[in-house]
């Protein structure tokens, strides 16, 4: 049983070192360079850098992150399941969790790919002086058909 306390004291140290509010929590994420996905208990920011920080212990197999709390999927060493551990989300975090899936953070978020799409996309197209040109429709890759001359 020291063995999972070890773990949780661990996890709990990692997530208090995180910051004092929610913003330090956003800042120390992002100096970290994680972008997680919000709404999504394993591929939040939080999850994620969990689940990177803790990679060395190979009896942790997955982070998954709640409102209040981070639940941890353990393996024994044999490889047998080792059930699961439930580590309280301190007050920051809590607070930093609230706010990204709200999508207050938006130096921690990862776009998705039809978001990165439309970012890359002009907002309008022109023909005036000074404007880019509108851009061509690729999706019918065949080449016009020259008309028949007689």
């Amino acid at each position: 049983m020291g063995e999972l306390r070890d773990i949780k004291r661990r996890v709990g140290e990692l997530l208090d070192g995180l910051g004092h509010d929610p913003d330090e929590v956003a800042d120390t994420l992002e100096a970290a360079g994680v972008h997680g996905v919000p709404r999504s208990n394993t591929s939040c920011a939080i999850a994620l850098y969990t689940a990177a920080v803790m990679r060395a212990d190979p009896r942790i197999t997955s982070v998954a992150v709640g409102p209040c709390t981070l639940l941890l999927t353990l393996t024994h060493p044999s490889g047998r399941p080792g059930g699961k551990l439930v580590v309280q989300l301190p007050k920051p975090v809590r607070g930093f969790v609230d706010g990204f899936d709200a999508g207050r953070y938006p130096t921690v978020l990862r776009l998705q790919a039809t978001e990165v799409a439309a970012a890359a996309e002009p907002a309008a197209t022109s023909d005036a002086p000074g404007e880019p040109a509108p851009t061509p429709d690729l999706s019918d890759p065949a080449p016009p058909v020259a008309a028949a001359t007689q």
